[in-house]
């Protein structure tokens, strides 16, 4: 099988981040927009899912450019300490080494996302890397790059911002195929992460 024709394999299967799979998608017009918690800058239009399958102690958000399975951001607006990341199901069903402290260093987020990435989306692999500290929706914060291979098997590539504040934790995830779609959608997705901020 071609790569491309791998990768529109893939277009019909879920992909790690296929968080609306019957859901329906809101056009989200290039302009200021309040999503999850945050304030961003959109500068091409993106489609917002209107349902999740996930769950979390913060406002979610789950938006993509050119369908589920090729590119999506996820914003997650503030997890309280003590909470999962994200959740599918009942949130007692969640182990321990699964939820928020608001003493981990970024690196403990970083594995705590990799762990969350593995349960919640079923993923053969999940490996975040080259954690730095960065400023991130207008505080002191982190970034890491992380690759995932879920389970239509099409290698996946990501990036993820974090911050702390007042306890909570703010994310903002962009990830999309490794072969072509995080490539064509990454300068729109940090344009909208650059210009975040936390409005809740």
């Amino acid at each position: 099988m071609t790569p491309l024709k791998h990768v529109m394999r893939g277009i019909a299967l879920l992909s790690l981040l296929a968080l609306a799979a019957c859901a329906s998608y809101t056009l989200v017009p290039a302009a200021p927009a309040t999503v999850a918690n945050f304030q961003v800058d959109v500068n091409d239009s993106w489609n917002k899912a209107n349902k999740l399958l996930i769950e979390s102690s913060a406002p979610v958000a789950y938006w993509t450019s050119d369908g589920p399975a090729l590119d999506s951001i996820l914003f997650v607006g503030g997890v309280k300490t003590g909470k999962p990341i994200l959740t599918v199901g009942r949130e007692d069903e969640v182990k321990d080494k699964l939820l928020f402290r608001d003493t981990m260093t970024s690196s403990e987020v970083v594995e705590l996302w990799e762990a969350t990435m593995t349960k919640v989306f079923k993923t053969t692999l999940a490996e975040g890397k080259n954690v730095q500290p960065v400023k991130f929706a207008g505080m002191d914060g982190f970034r890491f790059d992380f690759n995932y291979v879920p389970k239509d098997e099409v290698d996946r590539k990501g990036v993820g911002f974090g911050a702390v504040k007042d306890g909570r934790l703010y994310l903002i995830f962009f990830s999309g195929t490794k072969l072509y779609h995080y490539g064509l959608r990454e300068a729109e997705a940090m344009h909208i992460i650059q210009t975040a901020r936390i409005t809740g």
